[in-house]
């Protein structure tokens, strides 16, 4: 959720004066002479910078690798997101594998969220290392405080001032599971628990909470206390007390990531098909609500109707003992049944919720900068970030889902309603 409200930040935060360039497709390559001067919107399956990005970097892709120098924040999300060049100024990425190269530069502070996150020797990050995840292997330089929560964590690297840590791992050592697709980025085993190498650097105070002790080596330095704090009864009772606010920040995130990910497929494949349905939103807003209204009915009474008619044929045709027809049209009936379900699912569960919030992005890109509202990227990503941010308000959010629904479903609906009719206006004539 820190991710996705950092998103937000920035993307609201476009004044005027500033300049945005946006890519996306299969790949988005910045070459090693290519200079952007501008912020950079990147969306693809592969994104790759070796060139420079003189303000801020926000990429989504399966794999993000910045090998150039990006002279702002670098906002990235995706399979695997490699470091291997200079960033001035803040990075917040979350993925599966992240990783920091021996080359990377990070000027202030790195929020990562991930199943792995490495950075080698070598690497720095100048400010503060924010960290939750399943497992890190720390061994490069972060100027500041190190703080974060995994199962596992090795650090083998210094760190500036103190480090504040949650490792409870009692289970590891395993190989690191397989993946699918594999991510571009290696993801090293890492033993469970806590483990401070010989090279291991801490400028102040460790303070970690474990049920097990850190394991230190003879070599290790840590220039403060060690603190071990175990976790009591009271305080395991309250985590426990907290997971539904815990799972309620998850659920949004995850749904954030795979809105934008379907979105974005579908921005690609028929940008025109979301962009009237839109403006069917924006022209008939009433007229919308009642049509997803009525599009929320007859989804279920066709499917009564489809199961009643799979009865009845199946009854008459086993009276006439056509036993091999009963089969087919039994499977024809379950297999219309479950397009129905499918199709219900897909319209309220991405396509309404797609087309409503490409709706709102417009209008609040446009608001904010005249001309960037027909872009097709920006205006997405910032509909769905406000809509899952305005979701997980109590009480107000499932208003807004039920009226977001109500609204794309009946743009969808008006829309089919419509093909009908042409399709049976330009029929030929029977006979």
């Amino acid at each position: 959720m820190i991710i996705g409200l950092a998103l937000l930040a920035v993307l609201l935060a476009i004044s005027p004066g500033w300049a945005v360039e946006s890519q996306s497709g299969d790949q988005v390559i910045i070459g090693p002479d290519e200079v952007v001067d501008d912020d950079l919107y990147a969306t693809a399956n592969e994104i790759v910078v070796e060139g420079t990005v003189r303000g801020d970097l926000v990429a989504f892709g399966r794999s993000v690798t910045v090998d150039g120098t990006v002279e702002g924040d670098l906002i990235g999300a995706g399979q695997s997101v490699e470091i291997g060049g200079e960033v001035d100024d803040d990075v917040r990425i979350a993925g599966q594998a992240l990783l920091l190269s021996e080359d990377a530069s990070v000027g202030d502070d790195l929020i990562a969220a991930a199943y792995s996150l490495q950075n080698e020797p070598e690497s720095n990050v100048g400010g503060t290392l924010w960290y939750a995840g399943y497992q890190a292997l720390l061994a490069g330089t972060v100027g500041e405080d190190l703080a974060g929560a995994a199962n596992a964590l090795t650090l083998g690297g210094e760190i500036g001032g103190d480090a504040d840590v949650d490792v409870d791992g009692e289970e590891g050592g395993a190989a690191p599971p397989a993946f699918v697709p594999v991510p571009q980025v290696p993801i090293p085993t890492v033993e469970p628990g806590l483990t401070l190498t010989d090279s291991a650097l801490i400028g102040g105070n460790l303070t970690y909470q474990s049920s097990t002790e850190a394991q230190i080596d003879p070599g290790a330095r840590i220039e403060g206390d060690v603190v071990r704090e175990e976790r009591p009864v009271e305080e395991e009772e309250e985590e426990a007390a907290r997971s539904p606010l815990t799972e309620t920040v998850l659920d949004a995130l995850r749904s954030l990531v795979a809105l934008v990910l379907v979105g974005l497929l579908l921005m690609w494949i028929v940008p025109g098909w979301i962009r009237h349905r839109a403006y069917t939103v924006l022209e008939r807003p009433l007229a919308s609500l009642g049509w997803g209204l009525l599009g929320l009915v007859a989804f279920p009474i066709l499917g009564v109707v489809v199961l009643l008619v799979t009865i009845l044929l199946a009854i008459v045709l086993g009276l006439l003992t056509l036993g091999g027809l009963v089969a087919l049209i039994i499977v024809l009936g379950l297999l219309a049944e479950a397009a129905l379900v499918l199709a219900l699912w897909i319209s309220t569960g991405y396509l309404a919720l797609i087309v409503v919030s490409f709706f709102a992005g417009v209008l609040l890109v446009e608001a904010i900068r005249p001309g960037r509202g027909r872009g097709r990227v920006l205006p997405l990503v910032v509909g769905l970030i406000l809509y899952v941010v305005l979701r997980a308000i109590p009480v107000l959010g499932p208003l807004v889902s039920l009226v977001v629904v109500l609204l794309g479903l009946g743009a969808i609906s008006h829309w089919i309603w419509t093909k009908l009719r042409r399709s049976r206006a330009t029929a030929p004539p029977a006979g």
